[in-house]
């Protein structure tokens, strides 16, 4: 199912994405969850919402991509099969669409071989990911990562495990943020664990902690705005 209005679109579940959380009393989140989504920054620039979101390390109640436009639309409309692979985005990440890089130059980056690299330099350039210059290949014009990626993980109470899963989120989303249901007996000390980490904390639908623009790795952000451009695709709009 997909939900659209003039800056929201929204995804029902997918196969390529995991099951609602089970928790019964963190459903009672999901109102917040959205709420909380609607109103993060450069959200009425266009809003994807994904629930139950599998990213690269683990799967995030919500997931949250604001300006987006019509850059998905556009990405789509390209017609390059979605580069969902970890692998295949790590090397295109580190493709420029301006400056030609050699595949020597890519293998040292990602720590693997040179026929590694040119193999897979070679399948991205028939998909029309990669485009061939000389001794060398560039990324194709466009495919970048689309929007600022919001994770947000819900819990009853447990802010710690809520900490644990944000901080893994953060290797691919460019903010993270946990939302509680019960306000924690210490609140001051755990805001200053979360403001020391860089991840947002909110009770309900409100920020205590806002959550911070961090520096996930290129190729697992790349992979999150195929695999989500991919889901949007399958629905057909």
């Amino acid at each position: 199912m997909l939900i659209s209005d003039r800056a929201v679109t929204e995804l029902g579940e997918s196969a390529q994405r995991g099951k609602r959380f089970a928790p019964i009393r963190e459903r009672e989140l999901d109102p917040a969850l959205r709420s909380l989504a609607l109103r993060l920054p450069g959200a009425d620039k266009g809003l994807v919402l994904a629930p139950e979101f599998r990213g690269a390390r683990g799967v995030v109640d919500l997931l949250a991509v604001t300006r987006v436009g019509d850059r998905f639309a556009e990405r789509i409309a390209e017609g390059i099969p979605f580069v969902t692979s970890e692998a295949d985005s790590a090397l295109l990440a580190r493709l420029s669409p301006r400056a030609t890089r050699t595949s020597e130059h890519l293998a040292g980056a990602l720590g693997t071989t040179g026929r590694q690299a040119r193999s897979r330099l070679q399948a991205l350039s028939r998909a029309g990911a990669a485009q061939q210059f000389g001794g060398g290949y560039r990324r194709r014009d466009g495919l970048e990562p689309i929007g600022r990626a919001y994770a947000l993980e819900a819990k009853v109470g447990d802010w710690r495990r809520g900490l644990s899963q944000a901080f893994r989120y953060a290797s691919w989303a460019d903010a993270v943020g946990v939302v509680l249901l019960e306000r924690p007996a210490d609140l001051q000390a755990v805001k200053s664990q979360f403001k020391a980490m860089r991840i947002g904390l909110a009770i309900g639908d409100s920020w205590f902690v806002r959550p911070l623009i961090g520096h996930p790795d290129p190729g697992r952000r790349l992979a999150l705005s195929e695999q989500l451009a991919s889901d949007i695709a399958s629905t057909g709009s």
